[in-house]
């Protein structure tokens, strides 16, 4: 892996509202230098003077791999070989007994190209090595003229396991369902997120009228939010449940079930405010009594 010391920019975005339900955006641009693999173009920056970096890398980063990689008789395809990430630091050879260039210094698992790695300067460059050995993996796949290809299923699925270690079936198998079941909740709640955004952008016009008075546009930002989020959600149960109607089915009662609560709550908090109303007795009626 190459590095080169750079300036970087980063943007910080803050909106203040005006009186009138306006807002104005107000853009800090903030500079400091760090480690990166890739060049950082300068003349894109807000404020580039006294902050140019060099226009090209002399080294870059590079990944070689072997031809053949075998587990045991069969020969791994090259999709299986990247999924072996058991990376390790690679020592380099003793500096004293290697004639190195002017200007490069030996830098823990690598070398560095510059004055001085305790205090390194713009355009200074470091490399590293790393290697992956040796190492025993699991593989669940159909096996095919010396080699592994995924086990196509009867519903047209595929299976395709990889994990480094020594597992049984009953593991990588299981291994393999929470990794679906992880992946699925994430995509449910990215959905209950987008879901969000949606009807807080339909009722944003509601924040911008209250805008006129400050305190009121507060007021209404927080009301708005509460209900895009009570919306939000009742509304992605509701679809999860009905995906699962015909294959958990006492998953999608359970979500049915939640929804129309949260949907009731409202409801039931009013009516019980008003019977404690109704029901409290009035100073004018006691003074009668």
């Amino acid at each position: 892996v190459a590095e080169m010391y750079q300036w970087a920019e980063k943007k910080t975005k803050k909106s203040v509202k005006k009186t009138g339900g306006s807002k104005t955006t107000i853009t800090t641009y903030s500079y400091n230098k760090k480690w990166s693999p890739v060049v950082i173009n300068s003349d894109k920056f807000q404020e580039s003077y006294g902050h140019d970096n060099p226009d090209v890398m002399k080294y870059e980063s590079s990944t070689w791999t072997a031809a053949k990689v075998t587990l045991g008789a069969f020969n791994l395809p090259s999709s299986e070989v990247s999924r072996i990430n058991t990376w390790t630091n690679k020592p380099v050879p003793d500096s004293n007994n290697t004639a190195l260039p002017s200007g490069v210094k030996p830098y823990g698992t690598g070398y560095y190209f510059g004055e001085n790695p305790s205090s390194p300067q713009v355009g200074d460059i470091k490399i590293t090595y790393s290697v992956v050995l040796p190492t025993d993996i699991t593989i669940v796949a159909q096996q095919s003229e010396g080699t592994f290809v995924p086990f196509v299923t009867n519903n047209g699925g595929s299976i395709d396991l990889l994990k480094t270690g020594v597992y049984g079936k009953d593991f990588m198998f299981d291994a393999a369902k929470n990794e679906n079941k992880a992946a699925t909740w994430l995509i449910r709640i990215i959905g209950i997120c987008v879901m969000y955004c949606g009807v807080s952008m339909v009722l944003d016009p509601i924040v911008v009228l209250s805008d006129v008075l400050p305190f009121l546009g507060n007021i209404a930002e927080i009301g708005v939010s509460l209900i895009s989020w009570v919306v939000a959600i009742i509304t992605s149960f509701v679809v999860i449940a009905v995906a699962w109607v015909f294959y958990r089915p006492i998953v999608a009662i359970v979500l049915f079930a939640v929804s129309g609560a949260v949907l009731a709550v409202p409801f039931f908090l009013k009516k019980k405010g008003s019977k404690s109303v109704s029901g409290e007795p009035t100073e004018s009626t006691e003074l009668l009594v």
